[in-house]
């Protein structure tokens, strides 16, 4: 039981950061008068968390489909 609450947790979390990765992507796309430097920044730093979640699923042996992350690609969505 232990581990399908810290499961969930990923999950989850994992959820909340693809939504707003882009979200982030979005706003660097349409950027507001003054904004394009901030908001491409902030859209690379979800790149970087993305991407480095998912070279971890491979280093820990981790299904991406069972938390989440095989829906999302970050050079190919968040760039």
């Amino acid at each position: 039981m232990e581990d399908e609450k810290y499961k969930n947790y990923i999950v989850d979390l994992i959820s909340i950061i693809k939504k707003q990765a882009k979200e982030a992507k979005t706003e660097a796309d349409h950027p507001k008068k003054g904004c394009d430097s901030f908001n491409n920044g902030y859209l690379m730093a979800y790149h970087t968390v993305i991407e480095f979640m998912k070279n971890q699923t491979e280093v820990f042996n981790i299904d991406q489909e069972d938390i989440g992350l095989a829906d999302i690609e970050p050079e190919r969505d968040l760039l």
